[in-house]
């Protein structure tokens, strides 16, 4: 009985909490369009910046998981450094 008593129990916590994420957390459009003109001109100005930068550390990402070595070693490889 009590098992069943803390299955229900976790369940509506999680319910709630998911619950909670989607009322509260607010969505990047509306984050966006509560910014002034100002700085929403300039996140668009940056967008493509940003997203050259997280598709550069993805290439490496991927390059550097296709080594067998452990991931200390190859970025010591990459960067240069000892």
């Amino acid at each position: 009985m009590s098992f069943r008593k803390s299955i229900v129990t976790v369940t509506g916590i999680m319910g709630v909490a998911v619950l909670l994420r989607y009322t509260i957390v607010p969505d990047e459009d509306k984050i966006l369009r509560s910014l002034s003109p100002e700085l929403r001109a300039e996140h668009e100005r940056n967008k493509h910046k940003r997203r050259e930068q997280h598709d550069a550390i993805m290439a490496q990402i991927i390059e550097d998981s296709k080594s067998d070595k452990p991931i200390w070693e190859v970025g010591r490889a990459t960067d240069g450094s000892k």
